[in-house]
């Protein structure tokens, strides 16, 4: 085959491509930030990430202790929105650059490997800001209550909001680093299967320190990551045996060894 050009590029022609993808990929974040501040004032974005926490307010609106606030917070939410709207293209050159230098194998997974760890942290994030924020909100707030007036700024609620958002999503990544080592042979399915009440313990101690402390919250973290460790394994044994099958055709079913099941 011949080799394609940029195989037999020099170090400092790599470097100069380097180079010009990260100025494409700056670029790209400027523009992609002032896109997010637009949309953030234009949009009423702020309403939206608000509505979980307003029903829980005497007067519906979250406090602000300096003049400057409003206009940080929605600056800080239109370049958070500016990252993710240029991260295709951030993407597409990170890709255009490792790949030349990646095996045929390694190619197979990098783009469904890239693009699944997008779904699941957009899965878990969901699930963390529709479902798990307003019950852990409701929960933190239920006391103190006639005693206690409460009095949150943007600033707290958001970075409170984002730390749930953004764990949920993180550790949602789990099983796809699971099914990752298993394709590499770094880890096999019998292991995860051997070890399966191993993880159910470690997938509580995540729950119990990733969320706010009620038992919904630790229920609605749980549950999924546990669904999605089974996944895994699916995964897994379906990996080996295609596996099994490239380097014997004649060899169909995996042997099962004590402890399996």
């Amino acid at each position: 085959m011949r080799p394609h050009p940029e195989d037999t590029l020099t170090f400092l022609e790599h470097l100069e491509e380097l180079r010009r993808r990260i100025l494409w990929c700056l670029g790209t974040l400027v523009v992609g930030a002032v896109v997010g501040f637009s949309v953030t004032t234009r949009f009423h974005v702020l309403e939206f990430l608000t509505r979980p926490i307003r029903p829980l307010l005497e007067q519906g609106k979250l406090a602000y202790l300096h003049p400057t606030e409003p206009f940080m917070v929605t600056f800080k939410v239109g370049m958070f929105l500016g990252i993710v709207l240029a991260l295709p293209v951030v993407f597409y050159h990170f890709w255009r650059f490792v790949a030349p230098g990646l095996l045929e194998r390694e190619k197979k997974i990098f783009i469904p490997a890239l693009l699944s760890s997008v779904v699941l942290f957009l899965f878990g994030s969901v699930l963390a800001f529709f479902v798990v924020l307003p019950y852990g909100l409701r929960f933190f707030l239920s006391f103190g209550q006639g005693a206690l007036q409460p009095v949150i700024t943007i600033n707290d609620y958001l970075s409170f909001a984002i730390q749930i958002t953004v764990m949920f999503g993180m550790v949602f990544e789990t099983p796809l680093v699971i099914i990752v080592l298993t394709y590499v042979g770094l880890l096999s399915p019998r292991t995860l299967v051997r070890y399966r009440r191993h993880a159910i313990v470690v997938i509580a101690i995540a729950s119990a320190i990733f969320t706010p402390a009620d038992v919904f919250s630790m229920l609605a973290m749980g549950i999924p990551l546990y669904l999605l460790y089974e996944l895994s394994v699916g995964v897994g044994w379906f990996i080996e045996r295609r596996r099994l099958r490239e380097e014997d055709p004649y060899q169909v079913e995996l042997p099962l060894e004590p402890g399996d099941v």
